[in-house]
């Protein structure tokens, strides 16, 4: 006799509570196929929206299995829409145009000693080698990236490049466009509940509610909204978790880490949450670097969540200097890694009454074309960057010592000019042909607060990107990407490896639900 939905539903609310009180279930909710009602079927269900999920999407509908992709949030793209779009990968035509030699072992090598060598190493290697072949994956499916490379701190040399515009939606839509327009269907404001095991512990399906709403109030717990109606969906070959970090769930990431305190400020979109992370940790998922949570050391105090200081950030640590407000002093080296200069900023900044003084940021007019004119021009129009005619003009707007402040940029010019930064130890690279130092007017800065940016724990997964058990066995069905997957990154993401990261492993995901699809349909 076949079980009714509502006495399923009570079941996965006992167990849930089970879960809760015993430490977790050791498995999932077990049914048997054929004593569920099943709402609706498919071979690839992909959760979440942002680089991961939509690579996988296109990965998915390119092998011809039927292929859905849902979202919690009324907007797709998730964090990615709000990214930077910054695309590190070893052996571009940009990197050929200006004669940059590269190689795996470097990149591999840069991403190991951002991440304090507690990375996963194999799945380093899997983004490092992968990356050229995503590059083009996108470029394939209708992405255009703009004549530019850049070089973010922590990275031995140039590798990043751009889409034409500073954005990560320039990625993400053509990816879901193109999936699309090849059958793939999209839903957004459907969230991910439960996952429904086999009596074998395969993922045969899982357990949905459409027409959620996201409760924008963040004193609200998720785990409270219950809204949406509850679906269920067989799933053939594979789940695809794709749904993000957890950035934005001030709760569960003071959890994870302490000193991460909710005054500080997000980069990322409201739905940054771990509500589907803890379904699965409580039905035995096993987890890893889930106390590892990066600051951006590009954020300003002037706006609020992700901004425009990132994207100018770029230039400005590449060809000038962030110094000490009270004493116009550097303090670091401008082009360190993101976790070692968000550590300094807020190792300095606090005065003895409470009261922050905020670091400077400053490059000059040559500096700044590092980056494009729209970018400079939305800084100051946000009122985020400010421009001065003299050095003299922007130490008395930031209340900076002058003669600290003109002796920090002297001593700079000099290190420009011998090619050695004896102070920081800081490399110099050339702009368009020349190293750029900080002299030709007008000047521009911007202050300077690290935010939460990304979180470096989740889901432990292989190279095939399968989900493990707390046991250490293979989930069979159920795979992950992203920032929803732990491992790759150790204590601290290089930046711009994001978005390889998410397409190579999406990719990889998708394409093992798909050929599972194939292998359990006969």
């Amino acid at each position: 006799m076949k079980e009714s939905r509502r006495t399923f539903l009570k079941k996965i609310s006992t167990l849930a509570s089970v879960a809760l009180a015993g430490g977790g279930l050791g498995s999932s909710v077990f049914a048997k196929e054929e004593d569920i009602k099943w709402d609706e079927s498919w071979d690839v269900v992909v959760v979440g929206s942002g680089f991961a999920g939509s690579a996988a999407l296109c990965e998915a509908i390119d092998m011809g299995v039927k292929t859905l992709m849902i979202e919690k949030m009324p907007v797709l793209g998730g964090n990615s829409a709000i990214n930077g779009g910054a695309f590190a990968i070893v052996g571009s035509p940009h990197q050929k145009r200006k004669n940059v030699e590269d190689s795996y072992e470097l990149y591999v090598k840069d991403i190991k000693k951002a991440g304090l060598n507690l990375n996963q190493v194999d799945l380093v290697e899997t983004i490092a080698k992968n990356g050229y072949d995503a590059y083009k994956f996108t470029v394939e499916r209708g992405v255009v990236y703009r004549d530019d490379l850049g070089h973010f701190g922590g990275h031995s040399v140039p590798r990043t490049i751009w889409p034409e515009i500073n954005s990560g939606g320039k990625i993400t839509i053509p990816l879901q466009e193109y999936a699309q327009q090849k059958g793939a269907l999209i839903r957004t404001r459907v969230i991910f509940d439960d996952l429904i095991l086999s009596n074998k512990g395969q993922v045969i399906g899982i357990k949905v509610r459409e027409n959620y709403d996201f409760n924008y109030n963040k004193s609200v717990d998720e785990e409270d909204n219950k809204s949406g109606v509850a679906k269920f969906y067989r799933v053939y070959g594979g789940v695809v978790m794709a749904s993000g970090g957890f950035s934005y769930d001030i709760k569960f990431r003071q959890e994870m880490d302490p000193t991460i305190t909710p005054d500080l400020d997000c980069t990322n979109h409201y739905g940054a949450t771990a509500y589907t992370l803890k379904n699965l940790m409580k039905i035995n998922v096993q987890t890893v670097d889930l106390n590892w949570i990066q600051l951006g050391p590009w954020g300003s105090p002037d706006e609020k969540g992700f901004g425009i200081a990132p994207v100018f950030a770029i230039p400005a640590f590449a060809y000038g200097i962030m110094v000490d407000a009270r004493t116009g002093k550097r303090f670091i080296n401008e082009l360190a890694d993101r976790k070692i200069r968000a550590d300094a900023i807020l190792k300095i900044n606090k005065n003895p009454d409470g009261s922050l003084t905020h670091p400077v940021v400053i490059c000059d007019s040559v500096g700044a074309t590092g980056t494009t004119k729209a970018n400079v021009y939305r800084g100051l129009h946000k009122n985020v960057i400010k421009k001065f005619d003299s050095i003299e003009e922007l130490a008395q707007f930031y209340s900076i010592p002058y003669e600290g402040l003109k002796k920090s940029i002297d001593n700079y010019n000099s290190y420009v000019k011998s090619g050695k930064d004896l102070e920081m130890g800081k490399p110099f690279f050339k702009l368009d042909g020349k190293v750029v130092d900080i002299s030709k007017p007008p000047f521009y800065a911007w202050r300077a607060l690290p935010k939460v940016h990304h979180t470096m724990g989740g889901v432990k997964i292989d190279i095939e990107a399968r989900v493990y058990d707390k046991q250490n066995n293979i989930i069979q069905g159920l795979f992950a990407a992203g920032e929803f997957v732990g491992g790759p990154h150790g204590a601290s993401r290089l930046g711009s490896c994001a978005i390889p990261d998410c397409i190579v492993f999406g990719r990889i995901a998708a394409k093992n639900a798909a050929q599972r699809s194939m292998q359990v349909r006969g």
